[in-house]
């Protein structure tokens, strides 16, 4: 499997119809997209009371985002890469460099 990081996957058969796969990352990726749209209205929300009612629902997305990811990673269907140290400690080192720079303008 090389650096893949995964559970075991469990099959589905594949069709012209959507199967239990397809579906579920066809949810995984609408809850995404409602999630960024969520993050701008939270941030333009024009009172106190659409902002909490708002917030109330971006929670219950983000759960539920939570959820279907989960499942997804459990049967499989959700794959990861494990990461080469070099380019951990590569990215870190960006990451110092613009903090660092970010923290020089502001002296």
């Amino acid at each position: 499997m090389g650096n893949k990081v995964c559970c075991e996957e469990v099959k589905v058969q594949a069709a012209i119809t959507f199967n239990d796969r397809d579906y579920l990352n066809d949810i995984l990726n609408t809850e995404k997209e409602l999630t960024k749209n969520m993050c701008t209205a939270l941030t333009e929300a024009s009172n106190k009371e659409l902002h909490n009612e708002l917030y109330s629902i971006f929670t219950n997305v983000i759960d539920l985002q939570q959820e279907a990811y989960e499942l997804a990673w459990n049967n499989g269907w959700y794959k990861l890469e494990e990461a080469e140290k070099t380019k951990i400690s590569q990215k870190q080192k960006e990451i110092q460099k613009k903090y660092d720079e970010l923290s020089n303008k502001n002296d």
